[in-house]
């Protein structure tokens, strides 16, 4: 607690994220209200998203370092021991079931009409989904980014600096739900579906006691989805031709 207090660099990380989510929060409350104003290209939404969470997280980079912390107590350093393992394992199944959801889905129209009805559904998601050849190109390179700044932001920053004024598993509760209030752009539903995959990266980070298998994770499911996208858009008009083969499916993908 005390190093907490002592450090106005923390403080001011810790400051510049709750701003961050506050005006993030504010700007979805004035799309709620005025759902047909133009609010830009989505390649613009790219890049306001892409710079916002690069400045964001080297504030916190900055500030954590400024304060004397060392950057591999934030997780910046590679898991060892069996540890390593675990989450190194975690990650690759991850990685293994989304693939096998992209080829399932290139593969069964029913699971491309479904997956269609749920992108057209998730509230927020038209704000960033890509539709263009170009867009596509740019939601993967967003993909990268997010997957490594909010997981340096969230997973690194925040739950280091919350460990040092209370239990780590207090903290990284705290960060569970803040991750999730940073992404009320989506909805409840929205929040619910990233939920379990916010869960699995937060104790990634906390079994290993690093960043990287989290954050090839995170990459890994946002830039799956931009596949699941590109896949569903791309077979529409032969699904649209075959509508007796409408029927519910299981599989759901959407960005963390």
């Amino acid at each position: 607690m005390d190093t907490l207090i002592q450090s106005p660099a923390l403080l001011i990380g810790l400051g510049t994220i709750s701003l961050f989510i506050f005006v993030g929060i504010i700007r979805d409350l004035m799309r709620r209200a005025n759902p047909d104003r133009d609010h830009g290209s989505t390649m613009i939404q790219y890049r306001n998203t892409a710079a916002s969470l690069w400045g964001l997280c080297l504030i916190c980079m900055a500030c954590w370092v400024v304060s004397g912390q060392p950057l591999a107590e934030m997780g910046m350093r590679s898991p060892t021991g069996w540890q390593a393992w675990l989450v190194w394992a975690l990650a690759a199944g991850t990685i293994a079931y989304l693939i096998y959801s992209v080829i399932a889905t290139t593969l069964d129209r029913k699971t491309r009409i479904k997956l269609r009805a749920d992108f057209a559904n998730a509230d927020g998601f038209d704000l960033l989904r890509p539709r263009t050849a170009a867009e596509h190109v740019s939601f993967q390179g967003l993909s990268i980014t997010a997957g490594v700044t909010e997981e340096i932001i969230f997973r690194g920053f925040l739950i280091s600096t919350l460990a040092l004024a209370m239990p780590v598993w207090a903290a990284a509760l705290i960060v569970v739900g803040t991750f999730l209030v940073a992404h009320a752009y989506q909805g409840l539903s929205g929040m619910l579906r990233i939920l379990p995959i916010t869960v699995l990266m937060t104790a990634v980070f906390l079994i290993g006691g690093s960043l990287w298998p989290a954050i090839l994770i995170h990459i890994a499911v946002d830039a799956g989805a931009g596949l699941l996208v590109a896949i569903v858009d791309a077979h529409r008009d032969a699904d649209d031709a075959h509508p007796e083969e409408e029927t519910e499916s299981g599989t759901t993908a959407l960005p963390a």
